[in-house]
């Protein structure tokens, strides 16, 4: 059994959770307890290894979004070609091609860190994961920003219109939690509850969540 295991369960448990932490770790090699043949975009892929604790070996073969392969890393589009689809008739978030590449260009860029993002619970995994990913509801994820700021925290930014995939990109360029809304059109196509969000944590910061739960107020710490 992985040794996060009782870390993951640690969360779950203060936390209320529904599901399991779901990590992501990038490698030049896939897990080889992994599934690499299926076919899914990022936000699809993420749902299945939710919901059937399997260990997903997702590459530029079987993420069949080029956006999500994009803001994994896998295979890097020109900020053109992701400007486009958030102006077509599907998304439509900005109102022209100008104003959607200058949007995009002001966000950060994905850079490649491996030909293989692998995605677990957090108990199935054993080296250490570049991000944790928690699925939360809007009073859970206020908790687990609370815990990771006990000793101190700095703003963080969050960029408007952002799909699940980019929240990979945005977590690991910032250094920092990220919240993810989950956009509209996502929603729409998947199997997200009206008020789930989804924080996801470098992993310095999931584990002094885990280590500050008994000394915070928002963990387990009494407070009078």
């Amino acid at each position: 059994m992985s040794r996060f295991k009782e870390d993951a369960e640690k969360m779950v448990n203060v936390l209320g959770l529904k599901w399991a932490p779901i990590a992501a770790k990038f490698s030049t090699e896939p897990d080889e307890k992994g599934d690499g043949t299926k076919k899914l975009s990022v936000c699809k892929a993420f749902d299945v290894v939710r919901r059937e604790n399997i260990v997903l070996n997702l590459s530029k073969d079987n993420c069949v979004c080029p956006g999500g392969r994009h803001f994994i890393g896998l295979e890097p589009l020109p900020v053109e070609a992701i400007a486009a689809v958030l102006t077509k008739k599907g998304h439509k978030v900005y109102e022209s091609m100008d104003i959607a590449v200058a949007s995009v260009n002001k966000q950060p860029q994905p850079t490649k860190r491996g030909d293989f993002l692998i995605l677990a619970r957090l108990e199935r995994i054993e080296a250490n994961p570049d991000i944790v990913f928690l699925f939360t509801n809007p009073a859970q994820a206020e908790k687990i920003l609370g815990l990771v700021s006990l000793k101190g925290a700095t703003p963080f930014m969050y960029y408007p219109a952002s799909s699940i995939c980019s929240a990979v990109t945005n977590t690991l360029a910032k250094g920092k939690p990220e919240i993810n809304l989950i956009s509209a059109f996502e929603r729409r196509g998947g199997k997200w509850s009206p008020n789930e969000l989804i924080v996801a944590l470098p992993w310095k910061d999931f584990k002094a969540a885990v280590e500050n739960i008994p000394h915070s107020g928002f963990g387990t710490a009494h407070t009078s």
